[in-house]
């Protein structure tokens, strides 16, 4: 008898802690938030890393879709051809190539070199506005037609091409660009 009252009473804790235990998981999946539980508006932020660029690459589409519209300044298309390939949509920046002839012989080939790489650069800063006006109109402005200062800007890559001249990337902010 005493048997069975013990096996009773050990069989009754059980099933009462087995139903509480039961009921507070109930209650965890019904929505209630533990202390430990994070909130969607306390999500971990993740970083968006986007691929590498190969500026070099870049350097030769844009510089040969700089020479499109160079060679026909009419064309509608090759402007929108440039400003597709030349802006970057996710860093809201351009990417702009600039060409710099090499054209003092007499003078030292460094010197001549160093010259030629600030006209790409002046020529680059020139094509980088063109973009930012013709992202918004393609139709306007015509070459020559635009006079601007430019603040800030990031040198990228370089290139020299058997004829003398200089070739240059930069990476413009359109927020820098008027």
């Amino acid at each position: 008898m005493k048997l069975k009252y013990i096996l009773f009473t050990v069989l009754f804790l059980l099933s009462v802690s087995l139903l509480f235990f039961c009921e507070k998981k109930e209650q965890q999946k019904s929505g209630q938030l533990t202390p430990q539980e994070k909130t969607p508006g306390q999500s971990i932020v993740q970083t968006i890393k986007p691929k590498a660029i190969n500026y070099d690459s870049m350097l030769t589409v844009i510089g040969e879709l700089v020479k499109s519209v160079h060679n026909n300044p009419t064309d509608i298309d090759a402007r929108r051809n440039l400003v597709q390939a030349a802006y970057d949509t996710s860093w809201d920046s351009i990417l702009s190539a600039g060409f710099g002839k090499r054209f003092d012989k007499n003078s030292s080939q460094t010197i001549s070199m160093r010259l030629a790489e600030q006209a790409a650069k002046a020529d680059a800063f020139r094509w980088a506005v063109y973009i930012k006006k013709w992202l918004q109109d393609p139709t306007f402005p015509d070459m020559g037609k635009i006079s601007a200062e430019i603040s800030g800007g990031n040198f990228v890559t370089k290139s020299y091409l058997p004829d003398s001249t200089v070739v240059v990337l930069l990476e413009i902010k359109k927020s820098k660009l008027p």
